[in-house]
């Protein structure tokens, strides 16, 4: 049996997707999209918007971490996050986001883990924003 290696398309430009840039892409699809948003795939997603708006308290980046982290192991057998940091975005005042450190599995869609590879990227969007009280 030849090996593939995923690919996807670009959701910016519909060009083709391969390898690391496909799963980082879905990623980043896993955590920005609500649970039970998509009609035929109702456990897409993730639920970090519950905690857009909350105060920024240890209890709470507490759940981001385990939210992302069960979302993503959940939903992409290629990547599995290895370390994850919050990060203060800059103009963001009171919002954080991830740094996540994650091992890249080519070919983790068809159950081989003998292939890794580290990557980095930040979650640019702000995971847990200071609620309108605590201003």
């Amino acid at each position: 049996m030849a090996l593939t290696t995923r690919t996807g398309m670009d959701r910016a430009t519909g060009r083709l997707l391969r390898g690391r840039a496909h799963a980082e892409q879905s990623v980043r699809d896993i955590l920005a999209t609500r649970k039970f948003q998509r009609v035929m795939n109702l456990d897409h997603g993730s639920e970090l918007a519950a905690l857009r708006g909350e105060n920024m308290t240890a209890a709470n980046v507490l759940k981001a971490y385990a939210e992302i982290v069960q979302a993503v192991h959940a939903q992409e057998p290629g990547v599995r996050i290895a370390r994850m940091e919050p990060t203060y975005l800059a103009g963001r005042q009171g919002a954080i986001g991830f740094d996540l450190h994650q091992v890249f599995y080519p070919y983790g869609h068809l159950g081989d883990y003998s292939v890794a590879e580290g990557f980095t990227f930040t979650l640019p969007a702000s995971v847990i924003t200071r609620g309108s009280a605590a201003a």
